[in-house]
Formats: C-alpha cells, structure tokens, sequence
C-alpha cells in the first residue's frame, strides 16, 4: 500500500515512539512490498527498469552469495562503486545477512581513499570497473583486505574484465529467494559507515543503525516528499552520501514508488532527465539548485510534473526564485547530519527555513572571539535569544542517541558535557542557526565558515547571498583570510562573472555597500573560471583560505577595497606589500 500523509506533529511523535526492536527494518519492507506488488517499478536507470520483484530477486542473490563467501553478522565490506543499480543490490544484499557495508566516497584518491577503506577493517572490497584504475593505486597500501572482487557495470558494455575476481560470477548460480537468518536484522544493529567529507581532516566513518535508515525513509516519505500513486523520485546525487540513500532511496522504499536514479548531476541534462523519467520530485543539497538558476532560462523550464523537492542548502537568496522559474509547488528544506541526533524538516513551507526545532534541541551562545561556548558566572552555557545566531546543541538521550563515528576519540570531541547541569550531554552539530519566535529554524553559516573582523561577527553565508543578487555574478565563495598584524580575519570573495561580462569594480563596490554593514563588505576580490565544490556540491573554502591574496602566489585577477579611494582596485604586489608590512590598515 501507499504510504499515507498524517498531520507533521503527530507524525514526527510516532516516530519517537519507535522501539529499536520491532525488526521493521527497511528490507522487511521491501520484502512486504516485492511480495505485494512485484511488477511496480522501483528503479530507472538510464534505459533500464527494475520491478520490486526483480530488484528484490537480484538482492536475494548478492545476499546469498555474501553468505556464500562467510560474510555474516557484523562483518564490514568495502563497496567503492558509482551510482548504478549494483550499487544498491550490493548494499542491501548485505543488509539482508546482517553486515555492514562501508560506502566510500568515489571522489576520493590516494592517502584519502586508502584510508577510508582502511579504518573499517572490511572483510572485503568490492570495485566497480569504472574505478579500478583509481583502487589500484593504492592497492598495496592495503595489505589486511583479505579479499577484492569487482563488479562489472553490465549496462557498460565497453567495459572489460580487469584483475579481480569477477563478482557477476558469483550470482549465477545463486538463489533468488529471501535469506532467512537464526537472528533476524534489528533496527538497532548498524547498517553502515556512511563518511563525513572531510573538508578538515581525513574523512571520519559515521556510524549509521538500520533505525536511521528506517525513520528517514519515513519521515522523508511522510513530511517531505508526501508520495502519491504514481509519483517518480529523480536522484542524482551520490548513493554513498546519506541524502542520496537514506533520505531518497529510502523514503522511496517506504512508500513503495519509483526511483530514477542516475549516475551523477548534469546540470545540463538535469531537467531533460526528470523529463524522460516523468519525474514528480527531486532531492537536492548544496549548490545543486544555484546552478540549475544559472542555466539560461529556457521555455521548457516548467514542461515537467516535479511538485515538490527536498534537501538542504537551499539560501534564502534564490528560494522563491527557483520556485517561480520551475514552478515547484512546495520546497522541504531541511536540517540535518549523517551522524547528528538534530534532524527536522520543513513540513510547513516557511520560505528560508530548514524547520521547526524539536524536544531536545537548543541554540547556545558561542564566542567568535575566544572560540568557544559562552558561559555564566556559573560556568553553564548560555541559551540565545530569539532572532540572535548560536549553535544548535541536541541533548543525547535514548530517542535522540548520538552512534557516533567508528574513531571514539573523534566522536567524544562532538559531545559538549555538563553543559546546563552535572551529567548531561549534548551533540555538537558544529552549525550555527537562529530560531524565530514562532520556533522556525534559519541556517546561518558552519562553524569556522563564520570570522570575526573589526570586532564584529561575519557570516560568509549572508555575504554571499547579498553578492548573489549582484547581476554580474554567477557564483560566488565568500571565507576569511589571515592579514599580517591584523586581528581577526577580512572578507574575501572568489567569484565566477556571468558569461560575457567583466568586472565591474563601482557596481560591486556600490551593492555591496547598499546590502552590507561596512565589516561584512569583502575586502578582497578573487575572480576565477569556476568554483571548486564537493563531491555533495558544497563550496571548498580550505584550499582558497590556504591560498589567501597574495598577488605573487595567486595568479587569478585580485582586487582589493583600498581604505583611502573606498573602491576595489587591483591588488597589485605593492599594494600587498603595504598592507603586509602594516603601511596600508584595512
């Protein structure tokens, strides 16, 4: 049967309810559903089409050939593979006996890649073809693996066999039936190691229950996406990233509708896609919908069914402009971590907000200058007010545990203790948000991404949507650069012009100055050709910060807000040379 849609309060209140024993598991489900309607489609791809029935007999058999190999309860496998169906038969072949699959990020190379494989101690590895040549590399540095299979891309017919053991053998002979174990699944028993980005360090291993994958099928089936019969889910983002599988793949599970998946974003295949696929939803996250808008407009851009989208990292700044161009009846934002216990969704619409906040949650005041929480005379945190920016806090407690990540040391650095009172415990989500006086939630900026200069607090992620609204932009990263003998840090925006324009240094100076107080406005300017972001199309500041504006180091154009003509010049190696020796004060 179709999912139903309850009223968002007394639905989130049932899913507290949940037990992590009820053994509802997210395979159980799709078992209900192959069994009750196994000619449904559950998955397009590209010119394919799996029925529940067919992808629930493909399962079947990655899972009897995993119990085949000794692969049981607890044991860990590698999956390195691109988004394509295998991907999926792999991951809950493995649920289906109880192991724990570990899906690395297939943006990832050399030291990084190595590691993410290494820290889980997996069994096995399983290599799509596609990617081999990059595993290769870094092959010897993984002694321990007891074992590497690869799996070839079967809608790929250029591809050839390279030097693994050819998993598709396995399968030929083996049963399509439902497994069935002494000890069933539970939802308290982890599914997986989902991995952080590790845009400050290596990546960090999260551990993810079969619960999480359980409640966020239903909340995103239930609050965002509210399926009807018929509907279809366009999924272009990566299924090692929990937006891609836990809240697409999963919330499509639950309400037993289709998925078309494809193998990566296209912005400019994306909307032929949704149409070929008669797509009436999508998920989306960082700067995917920004660069959607940044496609010309075109007479097409309503001719598709999409009536709702969900995800994160929508700004305020081009909200109600997406909604208008695309016609999109209802946007759910939402807030929300792999590992975190603070989720909630924005079941009700409010432009710019990511959702109400829940039982548990809490703002707290943070102080840029010392870096560090805040605190009373007693040494207790302190609550913010409403309208004013703090980071969002989620109390840890038994039905907003937080798993944490498989490094203990890297998961007892998320937990703030004693934070209000003796013994109590707090997730460190690491965001800072404001909450209204209505109880809605607004993203602010991550913490780090926030800097402090002339005394002031300044959030990149409110510069940059001001510089947004700036007709000869495209794109735009703001973050904070070190200046030598300065305290703090100033104001930096690499950005990418509209095709055909140049910059315009009085335009800038005067939106700038029309939009921002005087310590937000950028005092420095980089232009670039493009705008290096994640695997997850989130910005990368590190590299540019590194870089700084040095105009002997960086080769871009940079200009800079000189403080005695008040307009962007080009910053030339004088210049730097007069602010680094302090001649010049910013």
């Amino acid at each position: 049967m179709l999912y139903q849609f309850t009223h968002p309060l007394r639905f989130m209140q049932g899913l507290g309810l949940l037990d992590a024993d009820t053994g509802a598991t997210l395979m159980s489900q799709f078992e209900r559903h192959a069994a009750s309607f196994p000619a449904r489609p559950f998955l397009l791809f590209e010119d394919r089409q799996f029925t529940y029935g067919q992808a629930n007999a493909l399962i079947n058999q990655h899972a009897h050939s995993y119990r085949a190999l000794g692969i049981g309860r607890g044991d860990v496998v590698a999956l390195l593979l691109d988004n394509r169906p295998e991907f999926l038969w792999h991951l809950f072949g493995l649920h289906k006996v109880g192991a724990i699959a570990s899906l690395i990020n297939t943006h990832l190379v050399g030291e990084g890649l190595a590691h993410a494989i290494h820290i889980c101690q997996p069994r096995h590895v399983v290599v799509g073809a596609e990617l081999w040549p990059v595993f290769a590399h870094v092959r010897e540095q993984l002694p321990e693996i007891a074992d590497t299979m690869i799996d070839i891309d079967r809608g790929n017919h250029d591809q050839t066999p390279l030097p693994a053991a050819d998993w598709g053998r396995r399968l030929i002979s083996a049963a399509q039936t439902n497994p069935v174990l002494s000890v069933p699944v539970t939802l308290a028993d982890q599914a997986a190691y989902i991995y952080t980005s590790g845009t400050t360090g290596l990546p960090k291993a999260a551990i993810v229950r079969h619960s999480r994958f359980f409640r966020a099928g239903a909340v995103w089936a239930g609050l965002s996406f509210r399926y009807r019969s018929g509907d279809v889910l366009y999924n272009c983002l990566p299924l090692y990233h929990a937006n891609g599988l836990l809240l697409a793949t999963g919330s499509v599970i639950t309400a037993g509708v289709t998925m078309a998946l494809a193998r990566k974003f296209s912005r400019s295949h994306f909307w032929e896609d949704v149409r070929k696929h008669n797509a009436s939803g999508f998920i989306y996250i960082g700067e995917l919908c920004r660069y959607l808008m940044n496609n010309a407009p075109s007479p097409r851009d309503r001719e598709h069914r999409v009536r709702v989208i969900s995800g994160n990292g929508l700004r305020p700044d081009i909200w109600r402009a997406f909604k208008e161009r695309f016609g999109i009846e209802r946007i759910a934002e939402f807030y929300g971590s792999t590992e975190g216990n603070c989720i909630t969704v924005n079941a009700l619409g409010i432009e710019g907000s990511v959702g109400v906040r829940l039982p548990g949650m809490t703002i707290v005041r943070w102080d840029e200058g010392a870096e560090d929480f805040a605190r009373d005379a007693q040494g207790h945190l302190i609550k913010a007010k409403p309208g004013e920016a703090g980071v969002l806090l989620g109390q840890i407690r038994r039905r907003a545990e937080f798993d944490g990540y498989h490094d203990k040391d890297a998961s007892e650095r998320k937990v703030v203790r004693d934070a209000f009172k003796p013994g109590d415990a707090y997730f460190n989500t690491g965001d800072l948000l404001r909450l209204d006086r209505l109880n809605h939630l607004y993203f602010v900026d991550r913490l780090g991404d926030t800097f402090r200069w002339k005394g002031e607090n300044v959030a990149t992620s409110e510069v940059q949507e001001q510089i947004s609204t700036w007709p000869k932009v495209q794109e735009v990263n703001v973050y904070g650069v070190s200046v030598p003998g300065v305290e703090g840090r100033a104001g930096m925006a690499a950005m990418v012009l509209q095709h055909g324009t140049s910059f315009d240094a009085a335009s800038l100076r005067e939106h700038v100055a029309t939009g921002l107080p005087n310590y937000a406005r950028p005092v420095f300017v980089r232009l670039l050709p493009e705008l290096s972001t994640t695997s997850t199309f989130k910005l990368k500041k590190g590299d540019l910060q590194g870089q700084g504006f040095d105009p002997r180091r960086v080769k871009d154009p940079l200009f800079v807000l000189h403080p005695k003509q008040d307009q962007y010049l080009p910053l030339t190696p004088e210049i730097f040379d007069e602010i680094a020796c302090g001649r010049l004060a910013l």
